[in-house]
């Protein structure tokens, strides 16, 4: 239910952004990490403090905290909270359910009550913040448990807090990257995939105040694997002209045949780096082209992903192809032409894709991108031998070989060979299969004859298991992957082809 995240359905409330109805100087929020004008608050325990200067913000410390320091804006804060209303039925409380609430301090993510008033607590202080409707939920309210224009009391105990946030990959949330922002920047954008930054830095090692490396102006783009992968999360997770702190733990470096660890730095140090992301250019939104701008720019990323492919680098591959994938998905004012070459292109990138789940063994999602081309154009047989291949590595024999089948029986098609070769291989899983349960069941189970009947006259000759098979029973090579718009390259060479 969580109240205190619903505070966004009252609009004049949601303050987030752009759209903030308040400066940071109406919060009370400075640069003094935190600091609020002191005559207002007190340690005293069951005297009423009135926080706003009005009345409108009232808190009363029930037990006292320890310490002296206070959670400062942008601190990750975890509270414990009963909400009432005056008349002191309850509406909400993370004690019902066990499970203590987190949010990000001063940013607009919860109501405008508990950002000014959590911030005068120390770790441990349990106290009631009284809430005007001006600081909790306006004339609208919070149907149906908050009525219009109410005042709500917050029994609030603050656990703890951390002025570091966790920004690891993938939300993952598991600590390897943190960031502690020094100084706010611009807008709401952030850096992503293929945005060009410039950024400065300063490293140490964690607890050290010996400067290891530092860079002035250096321009990159994201998903280079220009800097060690960790610290590119971080940049991630800024905003243009802000300063932070970004700690990144050993496990989170990347590669370190990439990225050589500095000089009298061990392999288990914990890195620290003082960055600015001074600026940032992201590439062009597929919505913001027209016509032969998103042709040209789903042409350019397709390339790129192709060369990433042919070094081996088959996850920053995939986003290549996924961005160009990008700039031709909609349709929406194209011609009738440029419909077409569009759907050239998507029926390309989804192969490259099934080509690089290929070669991560990922099966499913082999046959999700084989039945996307196929979709747009279904006799492609290119997408029917790779969709062969995932069935056969899953031991789905019957759609394997119905695949391979209409590959090897489509006239002039440039995959027959490959598919002939993996034929083989089902064949032989079939039949060691079949001799298995022969063996287990004895006679239970009559020979099964594969080719039941002659094929009729004139139509395309099904391949057998004698004739899928080498003299010598060898296996066979393995399909070489070509570039799904480009003819397939001879067997046998050892250097990697793009998808």
């Amino acid at each position: 239910f969580f109240f205190v995240l619903l505070y966004m359905a009252d609009d004049n409330l949601h303050l987030n952004n752009e759209d903030d109805d308040f400066s940071d100087d109406d919060y009370g929020f400075s640069d003094n990490d935190g600091d609020v004008d002191k005559s207002r608050t007190t340690d005293e325990v069951g005297k009423e403090q009135d926080l706003s200067g009005d009345g409108k913000l009232k808190k009363t410390i029930q037990t006292k905290g320890s310490g002296w320091e206070k959670p400062s804006k942008g601190a990750e804060v975890t509270v414990h909270y009963t909400g009432t209303l005056e008349d002191g039925t309850v509406f909400d409380s993370s004690r019902e359910r066990d499970s203590p609430f987190v949010f990000q301090l001063g940013e607009g993510s919860v109501i405008r009550g508990w950002d000014e008033g959590v911030k005068t607590m120390k770790q441990g202080e349990r106290a009631t913040l009284t809430c005007a409707p001006e600081y909790a939920y306006g004339d609208q309210g919070s149907p149906p448990k908050i009525p219009a224009n109410a005042t709500l009391n917050f029994d609030v105990e603050l656990l703890s807090w951390t002025e570091w946030k966790d920004v690891s990959a993938d939300n993952k949330k598991n600590g390897t990257v943190l960031k502690k922002e020094l100084t706010k920047g611009d807008g709401w954008e952030k850096p992503e995939f293929d945005t060009e930054v410039t950024l400065s830095w300063t490293l140490r090692v964690e607890g050290s105040e010996q400067v290891i490396e530092e860079k002035k102006d250096v321009v990159f783009t994201i998903g280079s694997e220009a800097i060690p992968q960790g610290f590119e999360t971080g940049i991630e997770s800024m905003k243009k002209g802000e300063t932070a702190l970004i700690k990144v733990q050993p496990s989170a470096r990347g590669s370190a045949e990439q990225h050589v660890i500095p000089s009298g730095v061990s392999a288990d140090a914990v890195l620290e780096y003082h960055v600015t992301l001074q600026s940032f250019e992201q590439a062009p939104k597929s919505w913001k082209l027209k016509g032969q701008e998103k042709f040209d720019w789903a042409t350019k990323r397709k390339a790129e992903g192709n060369e990433l492919f042919k070094g081996g680098k088959l996850v920053r591959a995939q986003k290549k192809y996924k961005a160009s994938l990008d700039f031709v998905n909609s349709e929406y004012d194209m011609t009738d032409d440029e419909k077409k070459a569009a759907k050239d292109i998507k029926v390309s990138i989804h192969l490259n894709l099934a080509a690089c789940e290929l070669k991560q063994a990922n099966w499913s999602k082999v046959l999700e991108e084989c039945n996307k081309a196929l979709e747009l154009q279904k006799s492609n047989t290119k997408a029917l031998l790779r969709r062969g291949k995932a069935y056969n590595e899953m031991n789905m024999w019957s759609e394997a070989k119905a695949d391979l089948q209409t590959v090897i029986d489509t006239w002039g098609a440039a995959e027959i060979a490959d598919a002939k070769k993996e034929l083989n291989k089902v064949l032989k899983k079939i039949k060691a299969q079949d001799d298995k349960d022969k063996k287990l069941f004895g006679g239970m189970f009559a020979k099964i004859n594969l080719e039941k009947k002659d094929p009729a006259p004139d139509a395309p000759k099904s391949v057998g298991v004698d004739e899928a098979m080498d003299e010598d029973a060898k296996e066979p090579a393995p399909e070489t992957i070509a570039p799904a718009d480009e003819a397939p390259v001879e067997t046998g060479k050892e250097e990697p082809k793009a998808p």
